[in-house]
């Protein structure tokens, strides 16, 4: 079972601003994800209704939520500006 990736605007607009080499990387963990061939660098979020996930690609972090057959993919954020992103979530 293939899941749907859907980018919100503001995921579309991180991935525009990384060089090539980490967005087609995080594109592709994204792909595997979606496939369900990739689940160890995932980590449910404590505190969150409902559920948001991260997903670890190189020095990058995939903030998503998985909604019915879609993956909703909310931040795409360098891991040292992790905390303060996920502060705008709550």
């Amino acid at each position: 079972m293939t899941l749907q990736v859907v980018l919100a605007p503001t995921a579309a607009k991180d991935l525009d601003g990384l060089v090539s080499e980490a967005r087609s990387s995080i594109v592709a963990d994204l792909g595997a994800l979606a496939s369900g061939t990739r689940t160890a660098d995932v980590k449910r979020l404590r505190g969150f209704k409902p559920p948001l996930d991260r997903l670890r690609s190189g020095h990058y972090r995939v903030l998503f939520r998985r909604v019915g057959e879609e993956l909703h993919v909310y931040r795409v954020i360098d891991r040292k500006k992790l905390d303060r992103a996920i502060k705008r979530f709550r």
